[in-house]
């Protein structure tokens, strides 16, 4: 029989007396006989149902296998949605505490770590989380020939990989998945390459072709791309878009007051950390950081964290988010098109992206907004009076409003105004992953501070579109103060600024007469970068630029050297005051395009040069 060590520690006699539906503690101890523990974790927590139970782990390695692990359906946005062996399942509880004394948590195959669905008052923390393999492809360039497109890779030793015809396949304990999306890092900065983007192949041409020349060592062929991948640097692929977001660390759906602190996630194979239409949300202490000594680049396959539709307060405070393949964080809601108008006030809508299928989106009574696509003005409010989830892309809603003179309704999207939580994002390093540091979109109070941001791509991105990622979220009041950036924008392709506001909204469809975001502040930053914009910002009510010290990094050439460091369109009222451009780019100047009024005291030329780059502007 097999033998695992956990006790039971009753409750002190006073506080029992006191309240005798306390939760339970459990203590699990390691003990090198317990192969699985995942058996453990679902007998405790099925002993105590509605939760109220405290699982303490003392310091140890503890392995979790996915044959005997609960399967749960995870309506995951974002990421690739379905059944999912899951080893701490914690579903329609209350008072739940999972805690470990800096214990290793170690995930065997293609199961997701944690689950929180329908519960409230969730406190996990203490330990790591690891996997048995990478859930990306890596190696370190060795040769390259750019005239045929070939370079040659060093596979990494813990990457578990297979050649079948001209075909890679890297995988894991259960999972396998072909190449797909790339990037290639710097070993000297642990950062994307500068001008990445020539780099990449493009692989909607086509898999690259594979053939092993010794043992670890795979010459590629087939690339499509400007340039090889320099000798020395690490090539990257994480493998294709619907499959490579299926395991995420932490799950979190449809819950209330939850916790997760002092955790380092060394991989998972999505997000390290998802929830959706959530509430009270805190993320204290959780590092995406390598382990130290390690070569690889990559850590998270995905964003660091990502919350969809939650309302009340997300947290993120004294976090370390590194080496991801994309965001620290992305805070939005979801539009919904709208297909058909059934009656005046019917309708049937569906997701735009296929990851947000299954999106609870709102519940009988919440506010809906409708918006016109192209240019995201409101048309209209109401009351959801029902909503039938028909399947996964087809819910049928009636609300209060009479749809039948608002013309083609296929040019409309609708929003959950009932959602929306306010952020505070406080003293985290986000740093060396692709893609940027903050997305914000979301209708409450943000606070960003004290915070040191270093992305391939923009700072913190405010943005809003109803086309490709239908991630909705007008701003109402964002402050940004006494932050650091260094160096962003790196990557090439598009420009990325520091400070990148930019609803997509079409250039025939701009005007002053609406603003899609409202207050936004960034003041006391201290911007050190390379390239020409630091800040763009398209359709704010009030935006104000205050106290902020620009420095010229030099640390690259300029990739877009034709634009002005700051550049506002469309906007209302525009306050750029008190910032130091003395350690700036010498010929610097700031764009104002259509704004009602602008005051300005910096000592650069005001021009007409709004970026020609983002939606046709």
């Amino acid at each position: 029989m097999r033998r695992f060590v956990f006790s039971i520690i009753s409750m002190a006699a006073g506080l029992l007396a006191l309240c005798s539906c306390g939760p339970e503690t459990v203590v699990v101890e390691a003990d090198p006989d317990v192969r699985d523990y995942t058996p453990v974790v679902k007998r405790i927590l099925e002993e105590h149902p509605d939760g109220n139970v405290e699982i303490r782990f003392a310091a140890g390695l503890y392995e979790f296998w996915p044959e005997d692990a609960c399967t749960e359906f995870l309506s995951m946005s974002n990421n690739d949605s379905g059944d999912r062996k899951v080893a701490f399942l914690i579903k329609d509880m209350e008072n739940v505490t999972v805690t470990g004394d800096g214990s290793d948590f170690l995930f065997h195959g293609a199961i997701v770590p944690f689950a929180v669905k329908n519960s409230r008052n969730v406190n996990v923390g203490g330990f790591t989380v690891d996997y048995d393999y990478p859930w990306t492809f890596e190696g370190e360039v060795i040769e390259n020939d750019q005239e045929k497109m070939t370079f040659a890779v060093r596979v990494f030793p813990d990457n578990k990989y297979r050649i079948e015809g001209d075909r890679l396949f890297f995988g894991g304990y259960d999972w396998e998945y072909p190449l797909a999306e790339n990037i290639v890092f710097d070993p000297a900065t642990r950062r994307p390459y500068f001008n990445t983007a020539i780099y990449e192949h493009r692989h909607w041409t086509g898999e690259l072709k594979a053939r092993e020349l010794s043992p670890g060592i795979v010459e590629f062929s087939g690339l499509s791309a400007v340039s090889v991948p320099p000798v020395g640097s690490i090539w990257d692929d994480k493998g294709p878009m619907d499959l490579n977001r299926s395991y995420p660390g932490f799950a979190i759906l449809r819950s209330k007051d939850v916790k997760v602190h002092d955790v380092h996630v060394y991989k998972a194979g999505a997000m390290a950390l998802i929830a959706e239409f959530s509430e009270n949300i805190t993320v204290s202490g959780v590092s995406t950081a390598s382990r130290p000594g390690s070569p690889r680049m990559i850590t998270i396959s995905a964003d660091a964290t990502h919350f969809v539709d939650c309302k009340g307060t997300v947290t993120l405070e004294d976090c370390t988010f590194e080496s991801m393949l994309d965001d620290a964080t992305n805070i939005h809601g979801v539009y919904m098109k709208v297909d058909t108008l059934l009656s005046p006030a019917v309708f049937r809508a569906s997701f735009g992206h296929f990851q947000q299928e299954g999106n609870h989106f709102a519940d009988v009574g919440d506010m809906l907004r409708f918006v016109d696509r192209k240019s995201l003005r409101p048309v209209g409010e109401s009351k959801l009076i029902s909503i039938d989830r028909i399947s996964r892309n087809c819910y049928e809603l009636t609300t209060g409003l009479d749809l039948s003179s608002a013309g083609n309704v296929a040019d409309l999207a609708v929003e959950n105004i009932s959602r929306g939580c306010d952020v505070v994002i406080r003293d985290c390093k986000v740093r060396y992953n692709r893609a940027r540091s903050l997305l914000l979109s979301t209708p409450g109070d943000v606070l960003v501070e004290n915070c040191d941001f270093s992305s391939m791509m923009a700072g913190i991105r405010i943005c809003g579109d109803a086309n490709y990622w239908y991630e909705s979220g007008r701003t109402r009041n964002v402050v940004i103060r006494s932050n650091r950036f260094r160096d962003l924008g790196l990557g090439g392709g598009q420009p990325q600024a520091v400070l990148q506001i930019d609803p997509v909204i079409p250039q025939d469809a701009r005007d002053t007469d609406f603003f899609f975001h409202g207050n936004i502040v960034f003041a006391d930053n201290v911007v050190e970068t390379f390239d020409r914009q630091v800040i763009y910002g398209l359709s704010v009510e009030n935006l104000e630029i205050t106290g902020n010290t620009f420095i010229d990094s030099r640390s690259y050439s300029p990739l877009f050297p034709d634009l002005s460091v700051i550049d506002v369109q469309y906007c209302g009222n525009v306050r750029i005051k008190g910032n130091d451009f003395s350690r700036w780019q010498q010929d610097a100047t700031i764009s104002i395009h259509d704004c009602m009024s602008v005051d300005n005291d910096a000592p650069l030329p005001v021009v007409d040069n709004p970026n020609p780059y983002f939606f046709a502007s």
